[in-house]
């Protein structure tokens, strides 16, 4: 193999490597900023960046002294020459540099004279981009800052790599969700759940029993990322089993004991609504665990389910009251998590825009699509779920 034609095949394994943390044009992160900031004051220069170098461009993913640089052509970019060679590429004076003295940034303002960029790896080794500083007068590195600079670049690796399992993580988690709803004769069913962060708390649930009920669970973890997704998912797997085997009252108060311990360790609660349907009598079964956010949706307006009791976690070996609602051909059952509650001062405030919205007259799958396409517009700072089941 040639010497050009095995930089091209590390350049697109580097870019495909890039492009699977799927960290390019996504906002600016505390994280990172954090870390450019910290880098500005340890080496007192006046610019620093987390660099990534796509096929084409150079894509800031942080920087501190560079007037919200995000995008700079390949030609133009320093970090491109970082990332051809492992170590640090450290320039005392970019004027008396072959590969520096006619890039633009050398030339024009900020007029740089000194660069040190640290490549930064991504999980599987590739090189990806630079933690890089530039001064206005040449200047070098100690040995002692090299370290320093190899140390903050693995910072940001270790984010990299956290990002890209988290992303895993998010793909994992939304395979749990429901892809597809059950056909229940007679009636229209759909849900989506969007967390705020890669992952989240919230989780919804539809499956059909034995005897053709219809099963549905909604929950809220509290707190949100990594630690109420795994919470999630235990009380999710108690809840889908519990309903196998027992009537609708008794799966909800084996769920309540078994999960006892795991929430009273963590420090957690989770509300949760979990009903049971009749689909030949319309008649739905459910116990509310401090969820209190169904509703009964009319051509007349709506009613609100009552609550059973407190969340799951708050006060051991507490019991829940077993309610019942029926389902009026036309009438649509809507589910919610607080999450949509951020957008309105009150809770009835949000429920008169819901009405304002004619959920009867819509199918349920516009409902749902709409009110999850209402909290994206409104950048919603918790993960927010919507369930809908109509009686056709």
């Amino acid at each position: 193999m040639s010497l050009d034609l095995a930089d091209a095949t590390d350049s697109r394994h580097r870019v495909r490597a890039l492009h699977a943390l799927n960290v390019l044009d996504t906002p600016r992160e505390q994280r990172y900023d954090r870390i450019v900031q910290l880098a500005q004051r340890m080496f007192d220069v006046p610019m620093v960046a987390v660099n990534l170098i796509d096929a084409d461009r150079q894509w800031t993913k942080a920087e501190a002294g560079l007037d919200g640089l995000e995008n700079t052509s390949t030609t133009d970019s320093m970090c491109r020459h970082t990332v051809q060679r492992p170590g640090a590429l450290v320039v005392t004076d970019t004027t008396a540099d072959d590969r520096f003295r006619d890039n633009v940034f050398v030339r024009r303002d900020p007029h740089v004279r000194f660069y040190a960029g640290h490549p930064l790896e991504a999980p599987g080794g590739e090189r990806i981009g630079s933690l890089c500083m530039h001064d206005t007068k040449p200047r070098s590195l100690s040995a002692d800052e090299r370290t320093l600079l190899q140390e903050m670049a693995g910072w940001v690796e270790r984010e990299l790599a956290l990002q890209n399992e988290l992303d895993r993580a998010a793909q994992v988690q939304q395979v749990l969700m429901p892809r597809t709803a059950p056909r229940v004769d007679g009636y229209e069913l759909a849900g989506r759940c969007v967390p705020t962060q890669a992952i989240g708390g919230d989780f919804f649930a539809w499956h059909l029993l034995d005897d053709a009920r219809l099963q549905l669970h909604v929950a809220d973890v509290m707190g949100k990322g990594i630690p109420a997704a795994l919470i999630a998912a235990s009380v999710r797997a108690m809840l889908v089993g519990a309903a196998q085997f027992n009537d609708q009252n008794r799966a909800f108060a084996r769920v309540a004991q078994a999960s006892q311990d795991l929430l009273a360790d963590t420090g957690a609660f989770v509300t949760a609504f979990s009903a049971r349907l009749d689909p030949a009598t319309g008649r739905v079964e459910y116990v509310d665990a401090g969820h209190g956010l169904a509703f009964v949706f009319t051509a007349e307006g709506y009613r609100p389910l009552e609550r059973s009791g407190p969340p799951l976690g708050v006060f051991p070996d507490d019991t829940w009251q077993l309610r019942s609602t029926v389902l009026e051909p036309g009438e649509t059952l809507v589910v919610i998590s607080d999450g949509f509650l951020d957008f309105f001062p009150t809770l009835e405030e949000t429920l008169e825009q819901a009405v304002g919205a004619s959920i009867p007259e819509l199918p349920v799958a516009e409902v749902v699509d709409r009110a999850v396409a209402f909290a994206q517009a409104q950048g919603h700072p918790d993960d927010v779920t919507v369930v809908a089941l109509r009686r056709t």
